[in-house]
């Protein structure tokens, strides 16, 4: 029988767990075991999990049906989405601590974002934590090595995945190639293990992420490493990533407080370490940067003329 009742929680667990009393036993015993471990069982197989419990691999995918879904795959994409979700929702009720500004505040009860610019003022006090934050557990000698290494190297190469750590791997290349780094930057895991591979002991890399976890920039960081290029990773210092770096400019992944339509504030924290370590490669390189830098301003003066109040820098 697939349960097609509207009164149905959306959330697929809460279905699970409302369908378990007209479950036949088999189907039971795959309902626990998903309740009990979603984060194992959706990194199972069908033969796996039939293999565990002690049952046939078509009850699997006859439970599945049961509950609404197309098949074994539906079921794990269903279940992540849950998972995510759920965590978003408890990030967003924990307690937010106030930045010096002390602007950033938990989101109001029923928060909405649409009563008298509330979420204006939101986005505005958690942006201001993050680099309140950020500001807090600054490592300046952290920067001035990573600065000296991206300095003195023949080649750069810049790692990001996914959404806002790819843009931001893409920003870490505009602040330097026009100091006259020879910088690219990668977002395909295929591409940024090939790229890893043609690095040097002259060489260095930057990884940019948010949790410091996937594991496609854990396989280039340590190609990176055995080829002996420098690596700089800008990201929580406690994760894989940060460990496995020769040096990591920290930035704490903090979700709480943060409505589940609000992009990480974390990116404002990352992107204040992009610009102090581009400045500090400025600084490092000193006249020639300054003649890159101009260098690069004339050729597009003349496209749209100067622009009064723009930094040169831009």
């Amino acid at each position: 029988m697939v349960y097609q009742d509207n009164a149905v929680p959306d959330d697929l667990l809460d279905r699970i767990e409302a369908l378990l009393p007209s479950l036949s036993r088999s189907e039971a015993k795959i309902a626990r075991k998903l309740m009990a471990e979603p984060e194992e069982f959706v990194r199972s197989s069908v033969r796996a999990i039939a293999a565990d419990i002690g049952i046939s691999e078509p009850t699997v995918v006859r439970f599945c049906r049961t509950i609404g879904c197309e098949g074994f795959r539906d079921l794990k994409y269903r279940i992540i989405q849950d998972l995510a979700l759920r965590q978003a929702q408890r990030d967003a009720r924990l307690p937010v601590e106030a930045g010096s500004t002390g602007t950033a505040t938990e989101p109001p009860a029923g928060f909405d974002g649409t009563a008298n610019g509330e979420f204006a003022r939101h986005l505005h006090g958690r942006a201001l934590a993050a680099l309140d934050g950020a500001m807090a557990g600054l490592d300046l000698e952290m920067i001035g090595r990573a600065a000296a290494a991206l300095a003195r190297a023949r080649k750069v190469l810049i790692y990001g995945l996914g959404g806002s750590s790819a843009i931001l791997a893409q920003e870490m290349h505009n602040r330097l190639f026009r100091l006259g780094i020879a910088s690219t930057f990668y977002t395909d895991s295929y591409m940024q293990r090939m790229s890893a591979a043609t690095l040097e002991a002259a060489d260095a890399a930057i990884f940019v992420s948010s949790t410091g976890r996937p594991r496609a920039l854990q396989d280039s960081v340590e190609l990176a490493r055995y080829y002996r290029a420098q690596t700089v990773a800008i990201t929580d210092r406690d994760s894989p990533l940060g460990r496995d770096a020769d040096i990591c400019l920290h930035v704490d992944l903090t979700q709480s407080g943060v409505h589940e339509f609000q992009p990480n504030p974390m990116r404002f924290a990352q992107l204040l370490m992009i610009d102090l370590l581009a400045y500090q490669v400025a600084e490092s390189l000193g006249p020639r940067a300054k003649l890159m830098l101009r260098q690069t301003r004339a050729s597009v003066a003349s496209l749209h003329g100067i622009a009064p109040q723009q930094p040169i820098g831009d």
